[in-house]
């Protein structure tokens, strides 16, 4: 009898160290330090520099088709896309597309640091592009 109490003991105590060392575990790799920017880096920009501002046709004359309404983000924290509002009048019958961030050139206003946005793209091709529909349900995940 004195050699089975040993052994129940033992059977017993292996899961407790094995689930105290986990936790400590689990503990370490998510307690993670936070890091803070000062100012802006190089080479970087805000989403503001981009949302509301015109996108022009490089085919059409560098034309005001559209404004960016919306960034499209991935996981990961890359621009997958800006949401682009166009036709209509006054803001009555826009409707977004969505353009793929790489579709995009990007080139800074040396007057006075603004970003001008071109693509290559007609009025007429993004008014006749499908309009890009928002998920909500995404945004509650």
């Amino acid at each position: 009898m004195k050699t089975i109490k040993p052994a129940i003991l033992g059977t017993l105590m292996v899961p407790a160290f094995m689930f105290a060392a986990g936790s400590v575990n689990a503990e370490e790799s998510t307690t993670m330090e936070a890091t803070y920017l000062t100012e802006t880096p190089e080479n970087t920009f805000h989403a503001d520099a981009l949302t509301g501002n015109q996108v022009k046709s490089s085919v059409e004359d560098d034309e005001d088709i559209g404004t960016i309404t919306d960034l499209v983000i991935g996981e990961d924290g890359q621009i997958n896309a800006v949401v682009v509002g166009v036709g209509g009048f006054l803001g009555m019958g826009e409707k977004n597309v969505a353009i793929e961030w790489d579709s995009l050139e990007l080139t800074k206003n040396e007057d006075d640091d603004d970003y001008v946005i071109t693509v290559n793209a007609s009025e007429d091709a993004l008014e006749a592009a499908e309009e890009y529909n928002r998920n909500e349900d995404e945004d509650n995940k």
